[in-house]
C-alpha cells in the first residue's frame, strides 16, 4: 500500500535535472514529465497525484507477487490513501475539491485493479468514514500540511485488516455506502513519492522511497518496476530491519533461503530486485538496457561510487541474471532467486 506524506510545498515536482544519485535506484530523462516550478497549483497537483497513482500501481503489484519472500507481511486492501490535511495551502483547496477530501479522513487516490479494494466495488474518489463501525477521526482544521492526523486513521484501518475481512462506510457523491473488503497477503511495506527533483530511491526497513524525478524519469512500468524491485529486494535480502513491524498491523514470517547473496548489497538487491518484477508480471530484459542509457545520461553513475558499482557493471550483470530468469522460466522452476 502507498500513502501519501504531507508536501509543505511541491515546487520540484518532475524537474528534469541531472542530479547525482545519493541513495539506491536510477532514472532515465522522460521528456514529457517535466513540470515547469511556474506551473499552475492545479496542474502540479494533477501531475503529483497521477504520478502517485502509477507508482501506487506497480508497488502493488510488487507486493502481492513476493508476499512469500518478504520479512514482513500484512493483509492489503491494496489503496493508495490521502487526506485534504497532508496538502499544503496552496494545493488543498484543489485536492478537496477534485477529490472531495476532508480533513484528516483517507481518501482513495488509487485503487489498483485487482487489489482488494477494487474487488470489494471501492474506486478513487471513494472517501472512508468507518472501519467495523467504528467512526475515522475528521480532525480539526489547520493551515499547515500535516500527517499525523491521517496517519492515526491509517493506523485504524491496517490494524482492522490485520484482524481479516473489515467493513467500511465510505462517501461517494455525497451519499454514504457499505463495502466489505476482504484482504489479500502482500508485503508489508509502505511505498512512499516524495517530491524531490534528485534522483534516487532508497529503502529504509518500514517503507520504500522514490522521488518525483526518479519516478517520472522511468519511461514506463517495467522500468519504474525495476527501480522499486531493488528497494524491495533490499527488505526480502534482510539489509533493512523493522523491528516494531507487528504494532502497526504486520506479521513476520520466515522466508525461503536465497540462492546467492554475494557481491555486496547493491549487486545483491540488483539481482533479487530483477527476480521480484520477473515474478509480478514485468519485463525484466529491459534492466541492463535501462543501466546503459541512465550512465548515458549522467556521467556520474558511469563510475562506481560509495558501495555502488557502475552502470556498466550493473547492466553486465542483470544480464547474468536475465539469462537465469530466461532458462528458469523455460525449464518450468519456480523464480525463486
Amino acid at each position: 500500500m502507498l500513502n501519501r506524506h504531507p508536501h509543505a510545498s511541491v515546487t520540484a515536482l518532475l524537474l528534469l535535472t541531472a542530479t547525482a544519485l545519493s541513495g539506491c535506484g536510477s532514472g532515465v530523462p522522460v521528456a514529457e514529465a517535466g513540470l515547469e516550478i511556474s506551473a499552475p497549483a492545479e496542474q502540479r497537483l494533477i501531475a503529483l497525484t497521477d504520478l502517485d497513482q502509477r507508482v501506487a500501481r506497480v508497488g502493488y503489484r510488487l507486493s502481492a507477487a513476493n508476499a512469500e519472500l518478504c520479512p514482513a507481511v500484512r493483509n492489503s486492501a491494496g489503496w493508495l490513501l490521502h487526506a485534504a490535511s497532508q496538502y499544503s495551502p496552496e494545493l488543498r483547496p484543489w485536492a478537496e475539491t477534485r477529490f472531495g477530501l476532508e480533513g484528516d479522513l483517507p481518501g482513495l487516490l488509487a485503487v489498483p485493479e485487482g487489489s482488494a479494494a477494487d474487488l470489494a466495488g471501492l474506486r478513487r474518489g471513494d472517501l472512508l468514514v468507518s472501519v467495523n463501525g467504528a467512526a475515522l477521526a475528521r480532525g480539526v482544521d489547520r493551515r499547515a500540511a500535516v500527517f499525523e492526523g491521517v496517519e492515526i486513521n491509517i493506523r485504524a484501518l491496517d490494524l482492522a485488516l490485520a484482524d481479516g475481512p473489515i467493513e467500511v462506510v465510505y462517501r461517494r457523491d455525497g451519499n454514504d455506502r457499505t463495502a466489505r473488503i476482504t484482504p489479500q497477503r502482500a508485503c508489508g511495506y509502505d511505498v512512499q513519492l516524495d517530491p524531490s527533483d534528485e534522483l534516487n530511491a532508497r529503502a529504509d526497513g518500514k517503507r520504500l522511497f522514490i522521488t518525483t524525478a526518479m519516478a517520472g524519469f522511468t519511461a514506463t512500468d517495467d522500468e519504474l518496476a525495476l527501480i522499486l524491485g531493488h528497494e524491495l529486494a533490499h527488505h526480502v535480502l534482510g539489509h533493512r530491519g523493522w523491528h516494531e513491524a507487528e504494532t502497526r498491523g504486520r506479521q513476520t514470517q520466515t522466508v525461503p533461503a536465497l540462492t546467492e547473496t554475494s557481491g555486496g548489497a547493491e549487486r545483491q538487491a540488483d539481482r533479487v530486485g530483477l527476480y521480484l518484477a520477473a515474478r509480478a508480471g514485468f519485463e525484466s530484459s529491459i534492466g541492463p538496457a535501462f543501466w546503459r542509457r541512465f550512465g548515458a545520461f549522467n556521467w556520474r553513475v558511469r563510475y562506481p561510487q560509495w558501495g555502488h558499482p557502475s552502470a556498466e557493471a550493473r547492466a553486465r550483470a542483470l544480464e547474468q541474471v536475465q539469462a537465469e530468469i530466461t532458462a528458469r522460466r523455460a525449464s518450468g522452476e519456480p523464480l525463486v532467486p
